[in-house]
């Protein structure tokens, strides 16, 4: 099987166009399929995994996350965990990151674990380029540190296919930094277009993926994480935000910030807003103002958080306490002014 003719200037230019248009209207997890579907046709290959990866200081050996296969298992990712440290791809990669790694799979080149692995998944030539996130990692006296935060994207072809050619080596390269940038525009614009995003500047928004790590943060996101977590590396979340996120609650109470939490296929849109009187409320209290806030009925209150219509009405009183108003009205007012 023959891989594709060499890509034209012309086409790549149209491929690069359609990308950014794309990632104004697409969630997340379509834009990245929609992407490597579009990459096939520039680029031959018979699979392909793209994601972010953290290279943390004095390692070679990737954190991944923000997975996206193509025409590869659903465990994928576990069973390559199992021999990352023999994966001699990614530490090249890490070695001379302003270049793509093009190779056929054979021991001399490549550890025998990771071509056991790779021949398993009937992976025989591979093309691999990461482009290091243009949003640099600080430490926490906000220097720059040494760990790197990249895109990658792996291109596979199986027994029958030709290898890989210089030509396609070239193409990758050039499209590479626009695919990375791509995405995190296709984050940001999911976050302008949520329907629940306030319009009040005092709040601060972030994407996160399901290992936690952040894409695309503000400024004032990670300064307001950096208030109860001085030492935090404003990589990956604190671990004590992941475990609320993971008991599927809606928001999380800091001392000096609270985060609120929403769904957006395999990620997290998260908005941070600076502590006020909502601080006083209870992490119930403050769901419960926030779903009514919303527009929403004691009896769909109560069906999502999981408690009876009374229990709901008791939360509201204490809320009503608390914020010094009478009824639902100010409820909503109060709420949003605060927001």
């Amino acid at each position: 099987m023959k891989g594709k003719s060499v890509s034209t200037t012309e086409e790549i230019l149209q491929f690069v166009t359609l990308l950014y248009q794309a990632s104004r209207h697409m969630q997340p997890d379509d834009f990245k399929q929609w992407t490597i579907t579009q990459l096939r046709q520039l680029i031959h290959f018979d699979s392909a995994w793209w994601g972010r990866a953290l290279f943390p200081e004095h390692s070679d050996t990737p954190e991944v996350h923000g997975n996206s296969l193509f025409q590869l298992p659903d465990n994928y990712f576990e069973q390559w965990q199992k021999i990352a440290d023999c994966d001699t791809i990614a530490e090249n990669l890490y070695n001379n990151a302003s270049e793509p790694f093009m190779a056929e799979v054979h021991v001399e080149s490549m550890s025998g674990a990771l071509c056991d692995f790779l021949w398993h998944h009937d992976i025989y030539h591979v093309l691999s380029f990461m482009k290091v996130d243009p949003e640099l990692l600080l430490d926490a006296k906000g220097n720059m540190g040494d760990s790197m935060l990249v895109d990658f994207l792996s291109l596979y072809r199986n027994r029958k296919a030709v290898a890989f050619q210089p030509e396609d080596q070239d193409c990758l390269r050039l499209v590479m930094p626009h695919i990375a940038l791509s995405l995190n525009h296709c984050l940001e614009f999911s976050v302008l277009t949520s329907q629940n995003t306030p319009t009040n500047n005092a709040v601060e928004v972030a994407m996160f993926d399901s290992g936690f790590m952040l894409n695309t943060p503000s400024l004032g996101f990670t300064a307001l994480i950096k208030r109860d977590y001085p030492d935090w590396d404003g990589c990956v979340l604190p671990e004590e935000i992941q475990q609320s996120a993971q008991c599927k609650t809606t928001s999380w109470k800091g001392r000096h910030f609270t985060l609120t939490f929403e769904s957006m296929d395999s990620y997290w849109c998260s908005r941070a807003y600076p502590s006020s009187l909502l601080s006083e409320l209870t992490e119930r209290e403050a769901q419960v103002a926030e779903l009514f806030a919303q527009g929403k009925t004691y009896m769909e209150i109560a069906e999502e958080i999981h408690r009876a219509p009374a229990t709901v009405r008791n939360h509201l009183q204490s809320i009503y306490l608390k914020l010094g108003i009478r009824n639902k009205v100010e409820l909503v007012e109060k709420y949003r002014s605060l927001m």
